[in-house]
């Protein structure tokens, strides 16, 4: 048997009876300590076993005598900690106590101070029988003593080796607790580490996305500006206010970002007329670009989601969109997000009709196209959302005026291109009195009616 620091206390045994338990008990792997059932709690060991006997309960105080079995062991393998004992004694008046209420006292307050330790009490048969229900649920077991020395010592031979056995068991649990809380603590550090990856991956993602879509902007003909980052912006509230979660909007975004790449292999003229003017068979070849942008996307794995929201974002409810005319609830909810913002900004932008409009009339447009082509409810989101983040300088809300409708206090949203393709004023300009007349005149000179878009307040 693997000796484990096991401590056994013998207590209210007689002299003799303390020498033989002692010649018993010695062979074991054990420490083994003695003691009087009067003496101070508080100068006892850690027991894990109490041998309790019922011949030696003297009202006196003694000190521990401790009788370890075998002199010059080593240090035991394993040390099994306990709670520490209480403080006090173990009788403090036993003048009005019986024999048997110092004997309960004692084992009561050495369970309290060694609340793992196991009682067994050794007594005559008819003493045992005699103890009431509570004095007996103080042990653990009983053992009739005097007994042939034989079976007593076979039957301490027992206790210990199966609290042994017990000690290997926790020793077991307590090895594999520390492996799985090892274990444990590598998951954890494997976890960081591949959501740091993913994290750089996602931003890696994103640059890539973003080089393509500026890619595709050139292409197109267009220039990054701050205008860009605003519908940047707007797609994002949109996609939040519409109740999409975080995965959806990364997905609607890259679908916002890469949903022109089909039209990269499209001729200048089908990429710089307005969609209304093109005729059926150009209409035809541009209603693919979806298809396209579906294609070219799905060769990227992590752009599996986006590529759909793309394929779709040209959908319409009432069945009008292409490549693949879905209704309702055909089209997805990521995709029915994108088809309004993406139509708003055909819209303003002028790549729709033959010149841009202002907000308000591209908000009117899709107004009156709700319920048949758009969700009501994201058309309306879109109508709220404009105007906070046009106060708040994050996006435009404008409405298109005459030059004889200027007054002073008014912000140009755009720039004033005449027809010969000249700026003649400047996106952010604020209107006075002088810039009235030079328009007046500007218009008179160039034989033209301008187009001013104004901050809608």
């Amino acid at each position: 048997m693997n000796k484990f620091e096991i401590h056994v206390l013998l207590a209210g045994f007689s002299e003799e009876q303390n020498s033989q338990l002692t010649a018993m008990l010695a062979p074991l792997p054990i420490n083994l300590h003695s003691c009087t059932i009067d003496c101070v709690i508080d100068t006892l060991p850690k027991v894990h076993v109490l041998l309790v006997g019922m011949d030696n309960i003297e009202k006196r105080s003694s000190e521990v005598q401790l009788a370890p079995v075998q002199q010059g062991d080593a240090e035991p393998e394993t040390s099994i900690e306990l709670p520490a004992i209480g403080q006090g004694n173990g009788v403090d008046d036993v003048s009005s106590l019986s024999r048997d209420q110092i004997l309960d006292q004692f084992v009561r307050q050495l369970k309290v101070a060694s609340p793992y330790g196991m009682a067994y009490l050794l007594a005559p048969a008819k003493k045992i029988l005699s103890l009431t229900e509570h004095q007996q649920a103080q042990y653990r077991d009983f053992i009739i003593f005097p007994v042939n020395d034989v079976f007593l010592e076979k039957r301490l031979f027992r206790i210990v080796s199966d609290l042994q056995e017990k000690f290997v068991q926790l020793i077991k649990k307590r090895r594999l607790k520390q492996i799985l809380a090892e274990h444990e603590i590598e998951t954890q550090r494997l976890k960081t580490g591949l959501k740091t990856l993913l994290k750089n991956t996602r931003e890696a993602n994103k640059h890539y996305v973003r080089l393509l879509s500026n890619q595709v902007f050139t292409r197109m003909g267009q220039r990054a500006s701050g205008r860009n980052q605003q519908l940047n912006y707007l797609l994002e509230q949109m996609a939040e206010a519409c109740g999409l979660d975080e995965e959806q909007i990364q997905d609607v975004t890259d679908a916002w970002h890469l949903r022109n790449i089909g039209k990269m292999g499209f001729s200048d003229e089908l990429l710089h007329t307005p969609y209304i003017k093109l005729g059926a068979e150009q209409q035809r070849i541009f209603n693919c670009h979806p298809t396209l942008s579906h294609a070219a996307m799905m060769i990227v794995r992590p752009l599996d989601s986006a590529a759909k929201i793309v394929l779709q974002h040209k959908e319409y409810l009432d069945g009008s969109g292409y490549p693949e005319g879905l209704c309702a609830d055909e089209i997805s909810l990521e995709a029915q997000v994108l088809a309004v913002v993406n139509d708003y900004t055909e819209l303003v932008s002028g790549r729709y009709s033959d010149r841009p409009l202002s907000t308000v009339e591209a908000l009117a447009y899709l107004d009156n196209y709700a319920s048949e082509k758009y969700s009501d409810d994201i058309v309306n989101t879109l109508a709220a959302i404009l105007p906070e983040l046009s106060r708040t300088g994050k996006g435009m809300h404008d409405v298109l005026v005459q030059s004889i409708d200027l007054k002073i206090g008014m912000r140009m949203t755009r720039d004033l291109i005449c027809k010969q393709g000249i700026l003649l004023l400047g996106e952010g300009l604020t209107i006075d009195k002088a810039t009235i007349s030079r328009l007046q005149e500007m218009e008179m000179n160039l034989q033209e009616q301008f187009k001013i878009f104004i901050a809608q307040k």
